[in-house]
């Protein structure tokens, strides 16, 4: 009996043995389908991440050309930043899934992960602040801000909320940056790169503003040059006229200009050293101010002529703006058509009221330096004042003048240099600036009639490469008759219609080997602040064409450049590979 139950045990227990064996395939096949389900919901997650991600990324990319700190406050690419904040959402609603945390912990797959939701999250924070910034900012913006007082207050409050905005940007994590997968790291690096911009753009907002009130709020006093591009200087139009503009309370009144003939100094009273001195000192720019400007570094220019206006006059100054035609374009965009001396001056012919038709109109062959500039400018801003004006519809009309040098603004006080540097006006050249210039000699009017067009092209070589400018410049002065002011000449050596002149070119300050092809004598070559120059003379008959090439050579690792835009009118075209601009705005170039 007894080995009758223990054979009957033993049977069972082999049968429920053979079940277990039959079972155990069945489990794992079931644990193995199970992770496979798993890991396909987890990648279609990660990889719906991703694609809401890229379509972020696509959004913020057709804003890029809008996350200046003037296009932000106005709100310009909102559209795009709220449908890239809505993609980005999404993309971190499937990058946070809990079908993802188990292999968060994996080493090499779980660093994808963990980059994927930071990433997606972080993007999702930056876009909301971005929409943020922009609906607070365009909201303060609709507010009436004509009076002083409004328009200090209206500054006063977008830079709070830029303020606010770069707080919150500083915090922003984007997770895990390196050993990621190709498209990853694609993404991740897009991504830094526009976080970087928005970064900067709201420190420039925020500097902007807070300097841009501390000067509405005044006291301030600012030299106002006036500049002529019909006889041109290094990135500026000759400064022909000055006057002082006064602001207290968002409120500002413009004295009057006195043409920088009449205001010439004794050597010495002003002294003048650094590059500027060594560079351009032969032309006296401490005495003659119609020798100011043959850098395109404002920031020299200005101080010294702060200092000589503070010679001639008396007078200390807290900056100063140099302004042209194109600038003034710009103000009566914002004021309206004003009456000058019988002319109705509007934005569409303020230009070539300045630069051509008001030296058509008395004698033709006087010299007498006309000052309908100065006249324009002065009817301006007092028609302005009188009216009104809005901050932000200022900010847009003068968009355009600020970007090719048109208006440009420096100031002895920290806080508002730091608010011209934010804005873009302070027309001091990137280390890796590029820009090619002019200076007119002649003492005519013709740089309107130069046509001006510029090349740039490289070659690898070895430690570097070499970079090559043309130049190419043609005399198109008319034939006929035209007032001797204009087409001179100035000196019996001179024939009317010639141009001389001095091309300099402003080069990143890295380059070295520098030389034309022409092999004529240097004016001027060496340091220029940020960057370096080189110059050479130029001679030009009416109807000539003349092509200029300048060789240099940049280090290994060094592989862009940024062309400045000049401030001539007509602007330079440019070309470099397959890209044709015009220099009304910098371009950058890399290679």
């Amino acid at each position: 009996m007894d080995d009758d139950l223990s054979r009957g045990s033993a049977a069972r227990s082999d049968a429920g043995a053979r079940r277990r064996r039959r079972w155990v395939p069945w489990v794992v096949v079931g644990v193995i389908v199970v992770v496979v389900i798993w890991s396909a919901l987890a990648a279609f997650k990660l990889l719906d991440a991703r694609r809401h991600a890229q379509r972020g990324l696509d959004q913020l990319e057709l804003t890029r050309d809008t996350l200046g700190p003037a296009d932000l406050i106005r709100g310009k690419g909102l559209p795009n930043m709220r449908a890239a904040q809505a993609e980005f959402q999404r993309a971190s609603d499937s990058a946070g899934s809990p079908l993802l945390a188990p292999f968060k912990v994996l080493p090499f797959v779980g660093r994808q992960v963990r980059s994927v939701d930071a990433l997606a999250s972080s993007a999702s924070k930056v876009s909301g602040i971005g929409v943020e910034t922009m609906d607070q900012s365009s909201h303060e913006l609709n507010r009436p801000s004509t009076t002083g007082v409004q328009r200090v207050v209206l500054t006063d409050r977008l830079g709070a909320i830029a303020r606010g905005a770069r707080d919150q940007l500083r915090s922003v994590d984007l997770g895990p940056g390196s050993a990621l997968i190709g498209p990853l790291q694609d993404a991740h690096d897009k991504f830094a790169t526009q976080l970087g911009r928005l970064r900067t753009a709201m420190a420039d907002a925020d500097d902007a503003a807070t300097g841009l009130g501390a000067m509405l709020r005044g006291p301030s006093r600012y030299l106002v040059l006036a500049a002529n591009n019909g006889e041109m200087r290094a990135g500026s139009g000759m400064l022909l006229s000055a006057g002082v503009l006064e602001l207290q309370n968002g409120r500002f009144q413009l004295g009057p200009m006195t043409d920088t003939a009449l205001l010439m100094l004794p050597p010495g009273a002003v002294p003048m050293s650094g590059d500027l001195a060594a560079r351009w000192g032969f032309a006296n720019p401490n005495q003659e101010w119609r020798n100011l400007a043959l850098t395109p570094q404002f920031p020299a220019t200005a101080e010294l002529a702060s200092r000589m206006w503070k010679a001639r006059t008396g007078q200390s100054v807290d900056g100063v703006i140099a302004i042209d035609p194109a600038a003034l374009q710009g103000l009566i965009a914002a004021s309206g058509p004003v009456n000058v001396n019988g002319t109705t001056i509007t934005k569409d012919n303020v230009i070539s009221q300045i630069l051509l038709t008001q030296y058509l109109t008395g004698d033709p062959g006087s010299d007498q330096r006309h000052t309908l500039e100065s006249d324009i400018a002065r009817a301006v801003v007092a028609q302005l004042e009188a009216k009104g004006w809005d901050t932000a519809n200022l900010v847009d009309d003068l968009r355009d003048a600020a970007n090719g040098r048109h208006v440009l603004a420096w100031s002895s006080k920290p806080l508002q240099q730091r608010a011209w540097t934010a804005a873009g006006l302070s027309g001091l050249l990137p280390n890796d600036g590029l820009l090619v210039a002019l200076n007119n000699t002649s003492g005519n009017k013709l740089d309107q009639f130069m046509h001006v067009r510029g090349s740039v092209a490289h070659q690898p070589v070895a430690g570097g490469s070499r970079v090559t400018v043309t130049v190419d410049v043609s005399n198109d002065a008319p034939q006929g008759v035209l007032p001797r002011i204009i087409i001179g000449p100035f000196s019996p050596d001179f024939q009317p219609g010639e141009y001389q002149g001095i091309l300099a070119i402003d080069i990143p300050q890295v380059a070295r080997d520098i030389r034309y092809d022409s092999g004529g004598p240097l004016v001027a070559s060496g340091p220029d602040y940020t960057t370096r120059v080189s110059a050479i003379p130029i001679d030009l008959q009416r109807g000539a064409r003349h092509r200029y090439v300048l060789r240099f050579t940049v280090p290994n690792g060094y592989f862009h450049t940024q062309v400045e835009p000049s401030a001539r009118i007509p602007g330079i075209a440019w070309t470099a590979g397959g890209a044709r601009w015009q220099d009304d705005v910098a371009h950058p170039l890399s290679w």
